[in-house]
């Protein structure tokens, strides 16, 4: 068995990773700050989305790999996954670029955790009955 779809949006996840972080890169250096955020708000707001993407995105792919190994259809696979990287790229631009409009992060927040979600139910449902 391959893993070949979470491989795929385990890549994608880390290029948001790293865009994410070459921007705190960036505006530290731009701050010269080193060390913490010395109160700036744009590396506050910066740094937040940079570890709001590390928090979630290790549960969606463990999840997802767990029901790809359990031979979920590739489809709903990708039904879940694109989504999901989808709100983690608009929820990382509303922060990224300073937005004060909010829809970018809430539909961010939205196509992250239905999926989440899904993808959760999914797997307990399909690990279940796959046990017996």
């Amino acid at each position: 068995m391959t893993l070949a779809v979470t491989t795929f949006y385990a890549g994608l996840c880390a290029l948001i990773l790293i865009w994410l972080a070459f921007k705190v890169i960036g505006r530290r250096r731009g701050a010269k700050i080193s060390l913490s955020d010395g109160g700036d708000e744009p590396l506050q707001r910066l740094t937040r989305a940079h570890s709001n993407a590390a928090e979630w995105m290790p549960v969606f792919l463990i999840l997802l790999a767990g029901v790809e190994s359990l031979e979920a259809p590739w489809f709903v696979l990708h039904l879940a996954a694109l989504p999901f990287i989808i709100g983690r790229c608009l929820h990382g631009w509303h922060f990224a670029t300073a937005r004060t409009d909010f829809r970018f992060r809430v539909l961010g927040m939205h196509l992250t955790l239905w999926p989440l979600l899904a993808l959760a139910l999914g797997g307990i449902g399909h690990g279940f009955v796959s046990m017996f």
